[in-house]
């Protein structure tokens, strides 16, 4: 043992004051340790429960963000969505418009076509009327 201690010896055993005053110092040692390990427990008792409290803010808070963004991710998809529905109407209708422009524009060509053919009727009828009064008049 670190501590052994070697008491003189009186006549009816050992030194009873010297025991005693050992013994109380052993006592006073041990009651000084204990306080200063009571004190560290303390202390990192209370350290521990400041970082417990860290730990749930910074816990809360990151729950708070991630809610954050969550809803910023739900909000950005509706968004997205509704953006594409826009689209497709805009692009259906800009097709339904180009179609009835094509409609009218066939209708044109049509007409066109049918003047084309007028006119070139009426070109061989004059044609011919006039080869006939050519043809009348030579005879």
């Amino acid at each position: 043992m670190e501590n052994e201690k070697k008491f003189g010896t009186e006549m009816f055993g050992y030194d009873k004051k010297e025991v005693e005053e050992y013994v109380k110092s052993l006592k006073a040692e041990y009651e000084s340790k204990l306080q200063a390990e009571r004190s560290d427990a303390n202390r990192v008792a209370n350290e521990l429960t400041i970082v417990k409290k860290k730990l749930e803010k910074y816990e809360f808070d990151y729950v708070q963000r991630q809610e954050k963004v969550a809803n910023a991710l739900i909000t950005a998809e509706d968004q997205a969505k509704k953006i594409i529905e826009s689209s497709r109407n805009e692009a259906m209708q800009e097709k339904d418009r180009i179609e009835h422009l094509i409609e009218m524009e066939k209708e044109k060509l049509l007409d066109l076509k049918k003047d084309v053919i007028d006119l070139k009727e009426k070109t061989v009828r004059l044609l011919n009327q006039y080869s006939q009064e050519m043809n009348n008049l030579l005879d």
